[in-house]
């Protein structure tokens, strides 16, 4: 699925495609969740690692990138690197080095600490990365676009909850292709991490966590793209014409 041409989504993947450059961009891994969680008493099995893996293992199949940018929260806890962080994240450097020929970094809110880790794989962090009309950041913090951007971000871990006649609720993780005010454009990404389930989305601005979307976004016209392992990609309407059917 091509959101403007060049760009494209991988279907079943929250993953997208820069076909131009050879570049694939995913957000919101998260690593070092598990043990975060078990110190404040919730115990997870360890799964996101090898998910991630496992997911830029089929994405880079399918797609055959040379480059793969990271756009933000390659790992989770704020306040210092955990040792499941250090030996994940590294683990994961070492995995992409291997297959592509660039590893980028968009740095999120939460990438504190992350540097050692990435200089020692030869890992670029940035604070955002363009390429031509794209422009990828985090999302947490505004940032300077163009009029016919298209800023590809994450930290919003969007999805879509959906309420049936008989009030069955349904959630998916989904893309969100935002018009933005200033004549820009924002796709948001779902994100990678197994445990980050997503952000039901939804009307009301105040409600989302980048102040793109929050201040610049036209939520009412914004059209959520489900991605489902099963179902593949799957484009709903805008928001403003789901009404009732957003739960």
């Amino acid at each position: 699925m091509e959101i403007r041409p060049g760009v494209e989504l991988v279907p079943g993947l929250p993953v997208v495609l820069l076909r131009g450059t050879g570049t694939l961009v995913l957000a919101d891994l998260h690593l070092g969740f598990e043990d975060d969680m078990a110190s404040k008493g919730v115990y997870l099995p360890r799964v996101q690692y090898e998910k991630a893996v496992g997911l830029l293992r089929e994405a880079l199949e399918k797609t055959r990138a040379s480059r793969v940018v990271i756009a933000g929260d390659v790992k989770h806890v704020f306040s210092r690197l955990t040792w499941q962080e250090r030996t994940e994240v590294g683990g994961l450097f070492s995995f992409l080095k291997e297959r592509v020929e660039e590893v980028v970094v968009v740095r999120g809110n939460h990438d504190n600490y992350l540097a050692a880790v990435a200089e020692a794989y030869g890992v670029e962090i940035v604070p955002s990365l363009r390429l031509g009309d794209v422009l990828i950041i985090h999302g947490h913090v505004g940032v300077e676009m163009r009029e016919g951007d298209l800023v590809i971000m994450g930290h919003e871990h969007p999805s879509i909850a959906l309420r049936d006649s008989i009030g069955v609720v349904a959630r998916f993780p989904c893309f969100l292709h935002v018009p933005l005010r200033n004549g820009a454009e924002a796709l948001v990404l779902p994100a990678a991490g197994a445990y980050q389930s997503g952000n039901p989305v939804g009307l009301d601005p105040s409600k989302y966590l980048s102040p793109i979307v929050k201040e610049m976004g036209v939520v009412e016209r914004a059209r959520p793209i489900i991605v489902d392992e099963e179902v593949g990609l799957y484009e709903f309407p805008e928001l403003g014409l789901l009404g009732d059917m957003l739960a």
